[in-house]
């Protein structure tokens, strides 16, 4: 850990003109090392996460997996969702839910500018959010290219949703945040019964970065916090390994040469180091001109930031 780089944050952040960032947190072998706030922000302020939601909903998907709510990874997604199975594209029955979380369905995607997402929002004008998807073109054979994209959380969402008998905020409440000692706001849930955050001004996928932490911890742990079992260890080893499709993404958690990350538009990071047995957390406030601050969490395990 590069000391010297922490002593200095504050002036590295005005150097570089970081008037956004909220939070820096950082945790070695388990105990808290450095924690910083700006713009009035303060250890039990929530911010919003973003994409990192993505990684929860990962470890979410694991509880269902160890559970016996989902039988596997390979299990197709038409047997839950059945605008899947409606025979709409050839294809759709061999989209799994190793896809899903692999972003690797198939089925067309383009994000926009500044992530201003078109298709997102003529997808939250339709009563079945679903139905919608399973009508947008398949632009690749399910398993074969990565593309980043909404569509497969939200099926990933209503599987989830399908298999517990409820949506999938109740799975990673329950199991997740409850455990973990996590605050969480309920995230909206569609009449399709998608759970999803809805990214608004209610904030319904914010933590606070003291609880984006917690999750980091889990991850170092194997799965276990306080002598309980929350995913098992053999999910966590799948999610952080990298997947056929693309090198430096496992299961819904962005990966690279010295961890893996959670990471959200705006800045929103949650980094594990296991090497190092370091988590890092930065959060900032989300604009449409928001920068990255991967250099930040750089700096704090090399010996000079990026």
């Amino acid at each position: 850990m590069n000391i010297e780089f922490l002593n200095d944050l504050d002036n590295y952040i005005a150097g570089k003109r970081y008037r956004l960032v909220n939070s820096v947190l950082v945790y070695e072998k388990d105990e808290p090392v450095f924690e910083r706030y700006y713009n009035k922000s303060a250890p039990d302020s929530r911010n919003q996460i973003k994409s990192v939601w993505k990684s929860i909903m990962s470890l979410t998907l694991g509880i269902c997996l160890d559970k016996g709510m989902i039988p596997s990874l390979d299990e197709p997604v038409c047997r839950y969702l059945e605008p899947f199975d409606n025979g709409n594209h050839p294809w759709h029955k061999l989209i799994t839910v190793r896809h899903l979380l692999t972003m690797s369905s198939g089925i067309y995607w383009t994000g926009g500018i500044h992530y201003h997402c078109p298709m997102i929002e003529q997808m939250r004008r339709t009563r079945d959010w679903v139905e919608h998807i399973a009508d947008v073109r398949m632009a690749d054979f399910p398993g074969t290219r990565f593309v980043y994209k909404e569509w497969d959380i939200i099926l990933l969402s209503s599987l989830i949703g399908k298999c517990c008998g409820g949506a999938a905020w109740d799975i990673c409440n329950d199991y997740l945040y409850k455990p973990l000692g996590i605050a969480g706001e309920e995230w909206a849930w569609t009449e399709c019964g998608v759970s999803y955050p809805s990214y608004g001004k209610d904030m319904t996928d914010a933590l606070s970065a003291r609880d984006m932490a917690k999750i980091g911890l889990l991850m170092l742990r194997g799965g276990a916090w306080n002598g309980r079992r929350i995913v098992s260890g053999d999910y966590l080893t799948q999610a952080i390994t990298p997947s056929p499709v693309d090198s430096g993404y496992g299961f819904l958690w962005w990966l690279s040469g010295n961890g893996y990350h959670g990471r959200g538009f705006g800045g929103q990071e949650l980094n594990v180091y296991p090497d190092v047995d370091i988590v890092a957390v930065v959060q900032a406030s989300v604009t449409s001109s928001s920068k990255s601050y991967e250099d930040i969490c750089a700096g704090i395990i090399e010996t000079s930031p990026l």
